[in-house]
């Protein structure tokens, strides 16, 4: 079991010290960081795959009549922070986070859907 502990700590560091290594190396590039554009149409792909993910959960929990091992914390988190970024997206008019988050959280809702009625059928 301690190996497990060891393994999200792993991850987390890996994480953390990767995006200080790559940010000291960006920080003084203008060109990156004035690229908006280019990077609300690298965040919408990156929703549609998000979002496309959630389909694809709430399809399996469909097909498999089961969801015995899915909870619904993670989803639920996941359309409360979409909702907080769609508001944001308006007060900045940020088209990306607007997008993605009617994108994101309509694949939430039928996979939270589909975890729900599961979960309902088997009791």
């Amino acid at each position: 079991m301690k190996k497990i502990y060891l393994e999200i700590l792993f991850s987390a560091l890996f994480v953390a010290l990767s995006t200080i290594f790559i940010y000291g190396r960006l920080i003084g590039f203008d060109v990156f960081w004035n690229s908006q554009f280019l990077w609300s149409v690298i965040l919408s792909i990156g929703w549609v795959v998000v979002a496309l993910g959630y389909y694809h959960q709430g399809w399996l929990v469909h097909t498999s009549r089961s969801a015995d091992h899915v909870s619904v914390v993670l989803p639920t988190a996941v359309f409360i922070v979409q909702c907080i970024l769609f508001i944001k997206g308006i007060y900045y008019g940020d088209w990306s986070l607007i997008i993605g988050a009617v994108m994101v959280n309509s694949g939430v809702v039928f996979s939270l859907y589909q975890i729900v009625r599961a979960k309902h059928i088997r009791q």
